[in-house]
């Protein structure tokens, strides 16, 4: 059984003396070998972990779309909501027209938006016990839908997204149960990819540090971490649900033109072979990249071709994927 995550309180008056600004601490190797053994990696490692365990064998929830359908008084429900207003955002600010070789500059405004708005937010989702803490948060959730000047994202915003929700939960803003873990993975983190994917097809975003096709995905990770555990005691084999044969578009060979499913299609995607548990974030994520993607799949993903090839079961998948992530 996993350990509790360590709880930050908010109401000893030393603790909250001692927030700052956070700022980048990670600028050589030799800072990434003292993160990786430091506490907090532990405990963010752990948090992913545990919602990992949380989300076994259960099938993504696909929230409503409508911020007046989430009760406010529960704080993952205004988390959502919090979600679905950004959401708005992209739909509002329209891409900028002309030719422009690295994404679209419009996403500056969408950047604009949140940092005018980023604590005015903090203050309507936290009680007021917290708000010594919004220097805190407001960087780490300003950071996590990608980078405004290079107009790109990746999993380090990712990261961002996932480090932000494990300060509420240790702070007890997001209560620290099984049930809440369970919609921290199976709502929460798949409303956040819904945005951030809306936002790359919207503004055409650049993959922020990209391998090219020796990464395992151009924007994404968590979404891997989670959908293997949510397949952990799936009778079909990650090779089988690899199968190319079962996600549209995977045999289209003319030129990327854009994706052909939509974000919320992309995470409801269900193949016409039965998969248990579904949707599944796994599943999903293999439909997002052969909507994206033209050709052989061996060519243009082949790092999750070699794990469908050569990993047998879902349990070493989920394993491998916390190795690569830790």
């Amino acid at each position: 059984m996993l350990p509790p995550l360590p709880p930050i309180d908010a109401a000893d008056p030393a603790v909250s003396a001692r927030t700052s600004v956070p700022r980048k601490c990670i600028l050589s190797d030799e800072d990434m070998r003292v993160w990786q053994e430091c506490d907090a990696h532990h405990t963010l490692l752990l948090f992913l972990m545990r919602l990992a365990d949380a989300c076994v064998g259960q099938p993504t929830r696909l929230v409503s779309w409508d911020r007046a359908a989430h009760d406010p008084s529960d704080n993952i429900n205004r988390v959502l909501a919090l979600l679905i207003e950004l959401d708005t955002w992209t739909d509002e600010i329209a891409p900028l027209a002309g030719s422009q070789r690295f994404g679209n500059l419009a996403f500056r405004t969408w950047g604009a938006r949140l940092a005018e708005r980023v604590e005015t937010l903090h203050e309507a989702l936290l009680p007021s016990s917290c708000h010594a803490f919004i220097c805190e948060l407001a960087p780490y959730l300003l950071d996590a839908f990608g980078s405004f000047v290079r107009i790109d994202y990746g999993t380090g915003h990712e990261l961002h997204f996932v480090a932000w929700l494990s300060f509420l939960v240790r702070l007890g803003v997001l209560p620290a149960t099984a049930e809440a873990e369970a919609r921290l993975a199976l709502e929460v983190i798949p409303a956040y990819v819904r945005v951030t994917w809306h936002l790359q097809d919207r503004y055409a975003l650049e993959p922020a540090g990209s391998h090219g096709v020796w990464g395992l995905d151009d924007f994404h990770f968590v979404p891997y971490i989670l959908g293997a555990a949510q397949l952990r005691d799936s009778a079909l084999s990650p090779a089988e649900i690899s199968d190319t044969a079962l996600y549209p578009f995977a045999k289209r060979r003319e030129p990327r033109t854009g994706p052909k499913l939509s974000p919320p299609d992309t995470l409801s995607y269900q193949p016409p072979r039965p998969v248990t548990p579904q949707p599944n974030l796994y599943v999903s994520s293999l439909a997002r990249i052969h909507s994206l993607k033209r050709g052989p799949f061996d060519e243009h993903s082949p790092i999750l071709y070699d794990i469908a090839r050569n990993v047998t079961t879902w349990p070493k998948v989920y394993k491998g994927m916390l190795k690569i992530a830790s």
